[in-house]
């Protein structure tokens, strides 16, 4: 059975809080023996948070485009298949043993040839017993003698596959010569018991195979005979007719395998595999190679996903990672306001108004007394440092202040010299370019079924973002027509001034409501705002709600 993996992930464009918080937490569970747990983001991380993670040489967390389920997470691994040689009596046992009705049939290299179910053996070959042609069999001596747990007396088709037209002599000599005459007889197999001038005269015809039932022996007289004539002779233990019907099961199964089948690579999305399962009893899911991977039936694609989530960061649906709403979440860690966000089952639930998730993070270790890396520690200071502006943003509580104290304890580090190094070597508008500026910190809300979207970048001084004003407009006009937004907004930060200006496009019906200063074309005065989360979005979602 697969394994769960929980993976601790945060919003789309994932800002340093959510980075820190994600890799704090996941490391946190496992301290507390959650070995299953996996820190993760949801989008590319900027510069700030890259730097944070360098400093304390950590590796960034596994990137989750999405988590959709999968052909590789609902696949089932350990699975019965046979290869391309094995009789088809013996697959009917194994069908029979392992309660499987659809089997893989696979070459040496683990590639399939096809796939065989219990209806495809029904309708292909029992049925076929019935006609003109049921006396064929396209088989091996090999494959003879494990069908029949016989015996070679004398094998000159080792390893050779051919096709035999049989017959059972149990007829008077003259009428067994009579129904071979027109009959090559090295395609012939002749099933006799003790009947040794059948025996004789199918040696001496020079016939393809000679299958001698009951257990009996053959005298030296035929065996010489055969052995001129290079006649394969078998022993069977088994009566005539058990030993005719036998041969017939001893059949490859790739020469009667369904080699019309379906298949999948492990990246295909299950909710498309489930259409094609309407079909078929089965799928194969493929690796790049062609090698299988596992096998999907209409049992597998109705299991739950193996892949679970805690939300660091966020709780709204919009801001998840894709596919969010098709897997179980089974943890909130936040601090921003409650969205449209709803499970089936009672989850651990933490959302409280601090300055960042890093600070909640911090005191679960704090108060479980659970050990935390001195690089953990220095990882979730910046964290919190990153989200509450060194301390200057009025989303800071005293909680947050008393646990920049703990971790800088922990950490050894001073967060007033931290911070200075984090946002002096990430503050360059014109070295990140306009598009990671935008995009870097951009978050998109939602009221009244309309949307917006507001990045947030922190700086020292203005004079390099009015440089740069056009070059970020035009990406904001982009994620504007792109996410169809009716306002998207850029929150420029002076860290050291602590004061703001936006720059905005947007509707006009939202343009006529918007009530900040405009100090230029686009460009608002936001006099001693720095909190995206407390003083923007809450006055944007204000204007929406009495807009639309």
């Amino acid at each position: 059975m697969r394994k769960e993996t929980v993976y601790v992930v945060g919003h789309k464009n994932p800002d340093t809080d959510s980075i820190c918080s994600a890799i704090g937490l996941a490391e946190f569970k496992r301290a507390e023996g959650m070995d299953n747990v996996v820190a993760a983001r949801a989008g590319d991380i900027n510069p700030q948070t890259a730097f944070i993670l360098n400093y304390f040489n950590i590796q960034p967390p596994r990137y989750l485009p999405d988590v959709y389920p999968k052909a590789k997470d609902v696949m089932s691994v350990d699975v019965v298949t046979v290869s391309e040689d094995t009789p088809l009596l013996k697959v009917m046992e194994i069908m029979r043993e392992k309660k499987v009705g659809f089997i893989p049939v696979l070459d040496g290299q683990m590639r399939p040839k096809g796939v065989l179910t219990l209806m495809d053996l029904a309708r292909r070959y029992i049925v076929k017993m019935e006609v003109e042609r049921s006396a064929e069999v396209v088989t091996s001596v090999n494959n003879i003698i494990e069908s029949l747990n016989g015996a070679a007396m004398l094998n000159f088709l080792d390893g050779v596959q051919s096709r035999f037209s049989i017959y059972v002599g149990a007829m008077a000599v003259e009428s067994f010569l009579e129904k071979l005459k027109d009959k090559d007889p090295g395609e012939c197999a002749v099933i006799v018991g003790d009947r040794e001038d059948i025996q004789r005269s199918a040696a001496e015809m020079g016939i393809g195979l000679l299958v001698i039932t009951g257990g009996f022996s053959v005298k030296e007289p035929v065996l010489e005979i055969a052995k001129r004539k290079r006649v394969s002779i078998i022993s069977s233990p088994l009566d005539s007719v058990t030993t005719a019907l036998l041969v017939r099961l001893s059949t490859p199964s790739s020469t009667i395998c369904d080699t019309e089948f379906e298949k999948a690579g492990p990246d295909e999305l299950v909710d498309d595999i489930k259409f094609r399962l309407t079909k078929a009893s089965g799928l194969l899911v493929l690796d790049a190679d062609g090698r299988m991977q596992g096998i999907i039936t209409k049992s597998n694609v109705l299991k739950p996903s193996a892949t679970s989530l805690i939300l660091v960061d966020h709780n709204e649906m919009a801001q998840a990672v894709d596919g969010a709403e098709q897997v179980n979440i089974v943890e909130v860690v936040d601090h921003h306001r409650i969205g449209n966000f709803h499970t089936t089952h009672p989850i651990p639930f933490i959302c409280e108004p601090v300055g960042s998730t890093s600070t909640i993070v911090s005191e679960l270790y704090m108060r479980r007394g659970a050990p935390i890396k001195k690089e953990i520690a220095g990882l979730l200071l910046g964290g919190v440092i990153s989200d509450t502006v060194l301390l200057k943003s009025p989303t800071t509580t005293e909680r947050d202040r008393a646990i920049v104290k703990w971790l800088e304890e922990k950490s050894g580090l001073d967060h007033n010299a931290f911070g200075s190094e984090i946002f002096g070597a990430t503050a360059s508008i014109k070295n990140r370019g306009p598009v990671e500026v935008v995009k870097g910190d951009y978050k998109v809300f939602e009221a009244k079924g309309r949307k917006f979207g507001i990045g947030q970048v922190e700086i020292i001084g203005f004079n390099e973002f009015y440089e740069e004003k056009d070059r970020l407009k035009k990406v904001l006009v982009d994620i504007k027509r792109e996410k169809g937004l009716q306002l998207s907004g850029l929150l420029v930060t002076d860290i050291a001034a602590g004061t703001s200006v936006m720059l905005v496009v947007c509707d006009k019906e939202v343009f006529f409501k918007l009530d900040y200063p405009e100090i230029s074309e686009n460009v608002y005065e936001l006099k001693n705002v720095i909190s995206r989360k407390k003083q923007v979005a809450p006055h944007i979602l204000t204007i929406f709600n009495e807009v639309y």
